[in-house]
């Protein structure tokens, strides 16, 4: 359980929320998906199939730009919830790491 974990504040949220709609309707954003990978599990999918994800989650603070959000699958996407980057790095590697 994350003890430190503060939400951000609903109005903030909202601001990126809308900021994300316009982010989505950028060339930026459909050349992202054009490519159709997701950024976590790296697998290929249609377009239409990811989804945007905000690497450090916007409850926690983080921001609708270019270099906090990225390409994921809805698996992924789902997987990784509101999950704080080192949290979900650890959580991927223990997912793709084959066992001894």
């Amino acid at each position: 359980m994350d003890h430190d974990f503060f939400p951000a504040d609903p109005e903030s949220m909202e601001v990126e929320r809308r900021k994300a709609k316009v982010l989505k309707q950028s060339a930026w954003w459909k050349n992202r998906i054009g490519e159709g990978k997701c950024s976590y599990c790296q697998q290929r999918f249609a377009p239409k199939e990811l989804t945007m994800d905000h690497k450090i989650p916007l409850i926690r603070g983080g921001r609708t730009s270019k270099s906090n959000c990225v390409p994921a699958c809805k698996s992924c996407n789902r997987m990784k919830e509101n999950m704080p980057p080192e949290q979900w790095r650890a959580t991927l590697a223990a997912k793709y790491t084959p066992e001894s």
